[in-house]
């Protein structure tokens, strides 16, 4: 007796596989309620802005002291 598996065709595993990611995106992920997703953007985009706004100063008092060094 041989203790040899059979394997199937790429096309069948990736068809499979593509399936099995369908199934568990439908059925077992809990998406977010429009309320919850607008509320995560603008903590995202403020999280954003402040540091943005932070590393632009930063970067500008550096300049100009650079700047104040040279001449």
């Amino acid at each position: 007796m041989s203790n040899t598996k059979t394997v199937k065709p790429v096309g069948i595993r990736f068809k499979n596989w593509i399936r099995s990611i369908w199934t568990e995106i439908r059925h077992r992920v809990t998406w977010p309620r429009p309320r919850e997703l607008t509320k995560s953007g603008v903590t995202i985009i403020a999280f954003v802005a402040f540091w943005a706004i932070y590393i632009g100063a930063w970067d500008y008092l550096f300049a100009a002291a650079l700047k104040w060094l040279i001449s």
